[in-house]
């Protein structure tokens, strides 16, 4: 089970109906926002200069992107409460990020939303696992010693200064752990979150799991979901791509996670 990913970027892409585009962000009316393609810093800074505060609705097709861009459009969205329509796909920092913000929250037919973890204290603990791996492959990369080095206490800073980012935010906006796939340092137990199949390096998230994870108003999908998405062989596809449907799982309370 993947949980986490990249420190700077968290991107799952499952082909949909309506693939998300290359960069779109656009204030439709004075009521709709769009944003649609991967989460960057261009897509961050084109929210700030473009979103209205006049906006009711945001609508969603995105494979997710980087949790700092991520983190800084979902601050523009806080306490607005607005009403989010995923029109093809939410995944990753998508669905960590901004879902949570939602007043009410939508799918259109064959739409999805995908979780594979957040910035928690396993990835961080992960990634200081990995300095022999990362030193050795910035040797064959041809970078010195000392400059290898440097890279990778700037990689770990800048990993521990999102975990905190993130942890703030979900604070903020009582988001459970269970939401962020969230796993203590040295622990491989989701925080918050029961019944989770034990396998996937992505989860398809079901009806039961949104409902139990975020206080949105959501329009039921779950049918949508059996009859577009988890009927065969749609299901078999969702297997080869490593993405697992979240069942029964659902967010439990449970103090103490750091959050």
């Amino acid at each position: 089970m993947l949980l986490g990913g990249c420190a700077s970027s968290s991107v799952f892409t499952l082909g949909t109906d309506r693939p998300a585009e290359e960069l779109r962000c656009e204030q439709r009316s004075d009521q709709v926002f769009l944003i649609s393609g991967k989460i960057d810093e261009m897509m961050a800074a084109c929210v700030r200069t473009t979103f209205q505060s006049t906006t009711q609705k945001l609508i969603l097709n995105s494979e997710g992107g980087s949790v700092s861009a991520a983190l800084d459009i979902a601050e523009i969205f806080e306490g607005k409460h607005l009403d989010m329509v995923v029109e093809g796909q939410c995944n990753s920092s998508c669905a960590n990020y901004l879902l949570p913000l939602a007043g009410g929250i939508t799918f259109s037919p064959g739409s999805i939303a995908l979780l594979h973890g957040s910035i928690d204290p396993w990835t961080v603990e992960k990634f200081k696992r990995g300095r022999n791996a990362f030193l050795t492959l910035q040797a064959k990369a041809g970078r010195s010693e000392d400059r290898a080095i440097e890279a990778f206490d700037e990689l770990i800073t800048d990993t521990e200064a999102l975990r905190v980012r993130q942890a703030e935010f979900a604070r903020r906006n009582a988001i459970p752990p269970g939401w962020l796939l969230y796993r203590d340092a040295g622990s491989g137990r989701v925080i918050g979150l029961s019944d989770l199949p034990r396998f996937g390096r992505a989860y398809l998230v079901e009806e039961q799991m949104l409902r139990s994870c975020l206080s949105a108003m959501v329009t039921p999908y779950q049918e949508d979901l059996r009859r577009n998405i988890l009927s065969f062989p749609r299901r078999l596809r969702l297997s080869w791509t490593g993405v697992t449907p979240s069942g029964k799982a659902r967010c439990t309370p449970e103090p103490g996670t750091g959050l």
